[in-house]
């Protein structure tokens, strides 16, 4: 760990603490809202999108790992739902085999518990299917709409959509975002 950061436990131990007990989550819809309106948008969302990334890990880790046939990657699947704007609304990590579809009932329902009022519509590619769209409109009056990833605008295939530079300038200017938000308490 960089040596400006206290001992390891006591980070370790805050990690886990504000896990457990929702702190990351409320943070990042802070800083999701906050966001937005910078951006002369409503707080909350009201489209978001959805998709899957399997990756290749070590034995190591608390989430299990398994095979994704498709992609042909023994690791674990992060599963993402980001808006418009392309932030992270949330974020769930599971082992590689689960389908996307059934994972998605898992993501769907933590991003529920975000409080997303207007949030009403995900975009997912053809891996979610008719069921899950059935599924989200019964539970949570949520519309899946199933696109092409040709019809994504400003998507290009085998093009990085956002450069390193880009990430990291959106990166730093979130931590001080996040810095500025813990010091006035949420």
């Amino acid at each position: 760990m960089p040596n400006d950061l206290p001992p390891w436990p006591l980070c370790y131990y805050y990690f886990w603490k504000w896990r457990n007990n929702g702190t990351w989550e409320k943070l990042n819809k802070a800083l999701v809202e906050r966001r937005r309106k910078k951006a002369n948008r409503e707080a909350s969302p009201s489209v978001g999108v959805i998709d899957s990334q399997s990756v290749k890990c070590s034995e190591w880790g608390v989430v299990p790992k398994g095979y994704d046939g498709y992609k042909k990657i023994n690791g674990r699947k992060r599963h993402i739902v980001v808006d418009t704007l392309g932030l992270v609304l949330v974020v769930v990590v599971h082992a590689a085999n689960l389908h996307d579809s059934p994972a998605a009932r898992l993501v769907v329902s933590r991003l529920a518990q975000q409080g997303f009022d207007r949030l009403t519509k995900l975009l997912a590619d053809s891996a979610y299917g008719k069921k899950l769209a059935s599924w989200m409109k019964k539970t949570y009056g949520l519309i899946l709409e199933v696109v092409k990833v040709s019809e994504l605008a400003g998507f290009q295939p085998g093009r990085r959509s956002v450069s390193a530079n880009a990430l990291e300038s959106r990166t730093d200017i979130c931590l001080d975002e996040l810095v500025e938000t813990a010091q006035q308490g949420l």
